[in-house]
């Protein structure tokens, strides 16, 4: 019987591996040379196979297979043991050799996942942001220079809600031709200079439809393309009111711009104080706010602190950063920085709101852009989000190579699984279908941290290197200034760099699929509006007398939800 060489056949390193053994196939929770297979056919009954009890019995040596002849065996009794032998080999074999159904098992839970902390990103919120846009840029919106095709670029590269512009040299008909190109998905509110409307100053608000509430809007001047208020209400109907500034350069009228905001107030005592205060203040309150260090006047300074004083307002990003170095405005002639674009907070509001930021963007101007995230306390929570795969991840080798080995795997699986003819849970098309899809998913994550686009990349590193200079305190003022000037220039040319690549992506993607009907097509003339959320649902009280109570977890909403209609089925 020299067929039979090891009849252990779970313990078999050919058969141990088998892919015609569907439990070894992709389980996570079966290690290579496991025996389970060999325990299930223990644990359901001894006696099933007469060749490995054979062996068990003693009857049989464990080493070769072979039969142990009895004493006094004679020739037709040695015949009929190899003949039982070879029918018990057999079977064995082709039982082996059949497709099997995996028997379920306890999945056990893994090991508890890290916590996530830092960024308080789980409640509906909104981002508002201001920049100094340094004018439009040619005058036709038409124009591939007009500078309103980039700030819609921003807006939906940053998902900016709410964006103060400054300079923006905009009036009433300016702003209409601009609504005809970007009017479905823009919002825009100006207060023009009265004297130069569409040459000097100006202040406007650009709201993006997708994420803002736009019923019940309203603006009011404070100072003609100065300072504006804008109310909007958040996606939990609460009001936020918004003041965009420009205060004039000279010293002077920098501290009368302040002290006649002030006065207004006072005149307006039903106007609500605005929860957030930002744009280009011309000027800076601590020697830390510019490079090389040095203080301002103190009559504008003083100024606006009595006017933050008033309104309750205090610097968020400093108080975020309080001992940081980032400017948001260079002077290319002699490369010194200041940070005289900033964002006021209501200080009530400070715990609600998170990731206040500096960043360059593509447009063509010397300011970079601050921005905030702004939540409140019963806002929805509404998680992270749907995780999207990033686009150059589509040119990964390593990771088209793994998908194709998991696709082959999920085919031969599928196709066994028909063979069966009972369904199991853990292994049926459905199921297996999934799991190939978590573990494709789980290995892009992998590599999108690895693979980064080179441009993106050398942005990063050269934001770390200036962040180093400007922390070295071994530099003196001098060597800082020129060494940060130089980095925040190439800073600048990567980014409008980058934002240019962007925008020749999308013009692209337009041409070929802007007049074809599918997906492209459809979002583009879908109506922009908000998402509706629903903001909470009442937690059912076991005493009926009891405080109502409500839920506003995203996910035990549709908990509670899921179950209130199963009980009405």
């Amino acid at each position: 019987m020299p067929w039979i060489t090891n009849p252990d056949l779970s313990h078999n390193p050919e058969t141990a591996h088998n892919p015609e053994h569907p439990p070894n196939l992709e389980d996570p929770h079966q290690t290579e040379g496991s025996n389970n297979h060999a325990q299930r056919n223990a644990g359901s009954s001894q006696n099933d196979s007469p060749f490995l009890n054979a062996i068990n019995n003693g009857t049989r040596d464990n080493t070769t297979g072979y039969a142990r002849p009895p004493e006094n065996e004679t020739e037709d009794e040695r015949i009929a043991r190899y003949a039982r032998d070879w029918e018990d080999g057999l079977a064995e074999l082709r039982a082996q050799q059949a497709p099997q159904q995996p028997v379920p098992q306890r999945v056990f839970p893994g090991p508890a996942t890290a916590r996530q902390t830092g960024k308080k990103n789980t409640k509906a919120s909104v981002k508002v942001a201001a920049l100094n846009i340094k004018g439009n840029g040619n005058p036709s919106p038409y124009h591939p220079n007009n500078k309103w095709w980039h700030i819609w670029q921003i807006m939906r590269e940053e998902r900016l809600g709410v964006l103060v512009t400054t300079e923006s040299h905009l009036d009433g008909p300016h702003r209409d031709a601009i609504h005809v190109l970007f009017g479905r998905k823009l919002k825009i509110l100006v207060s023009p200079d009265p004297d130069n409307p569409t040459g000097a100053r100006g202040v406007a608000f650009v709201l993006h439809r997708d994420k803002v509430q736009m019923e019940g809007i309203s603006t009011m001047e404070i100072i003609p393309g100065r300072a504006m208020i804008l109310n909007i209400k958040q996606h939990n109907g609460e009001p936020l009111s918004v003041l965009g500034v420009y205060a004039p350069n000279t010293p002077a009228e920098n501290a009368a711009f302040w002290n006649r905001i002030g006065e207004w107030y006072e005149a307006n005592p039903r106007v609500r104080r605005p929860d957030l205060m930002g744009g280009d203040t011309n000027i800076v309150e601590s020697a830390l706010d510019r490079l090389p260090a040095r203080t301002d006047p103190n009559a504008p300074v003083e100024a606006l602190d009595e006017l933050k004083i008033r309104l309750g307002l205090i610097d968020g990003w400093r108080e975020t950063n309080p001992t940081t170095r980032a400017y948001t405005y260079l002077q290319k002639q002699t490369g010194s920085q200041s940070r005289i674009d900033r964002m006021y907070i209501r200080r009530d509001l400070f715990d609600n709101s998170f990731e206040w930021g500096i960043k360059t963007v593509g447009i063509e101007t010397d300011h970079r852009m601050i921005s905030v995230r702004l939540t409140c306390d019963n806002a929805t929570q509404l998680g992270h989000g749907r995780w999207s795969w990033p686009k150059h991840l589509n040119d990964d080798p390593i990771l088209k190579r793994y998908i194709d080995e998991k696709g082959k795997i999920l085919k031969e699986n599928i196709e066994k699984s028909r063979a069966w003819e009972a369904r199991v849970p853990e292994f049926n098309p459905q199921h297996l279908w999934a799991c190939f899809k978590s573990d494709i998913v789980k290995k892009a994550r992998e590599r999108s941290k690895v693979i980064i686009p080179k441009m993106e990349k050398e942005i990063a590193d050269y934001e770390t290197r200036l962040n180093e200079i400007l922390g070295d305190q071994t530099m003196n003022e001098e060597e800082r200034k020129l060494s940060a000037a130089v980095i925040t220039e190439k800073i600048v040319q990567l980014e409008q760099k980058r934002h240019r690549s962007a925008r020749l992506t999308a013009q692209i993607r337009n041409r070929i699929e802007g007049e074809v009907i599918g997906k492209y097509w459809t979002m583009l003339n879908k109506p922009a509006k908000p998402r509706e959320v629903i903001h909470r649902l009442r937690i059912t009280p076991e005493n009926p007398d009891e405080e109502p109570t409500y839920e506003t977890n995203s996910k035990k909403m549709a908990t509670m939800a899921r179950n209130y209609h199963n009980k009405i089925q």
